[in-house]
């Protein structure tokens, strides 16, 4: 993981899935819930607030 995809944009993806994720947004500089759609997307994108804050903070 590069800590400079944490400043990468929510990105939801194309697909119809509604996963529960987490990213990190630089402007509030803390992790928010999202929906992932299940594919494309980008790195800036985990499955729980711990690792976002592990990872990004």
């Amino acid at each position: 993981f590069d800590k400079a995809d944490c400043s990468l944009p929510k990105e939801v993806g194309p697909c119809r899935k509604s996963d529960l994720s987490y990213y990190y947004d630089t402007e509030s500089k803390a992790c928010q819930e999202f929906f992932y759609g299940g594919c494309h997307g980008n790195n800036n994108r985990f499955s729980s607030k711990e690792q976002c804050e592990q990872s990004c903070m």
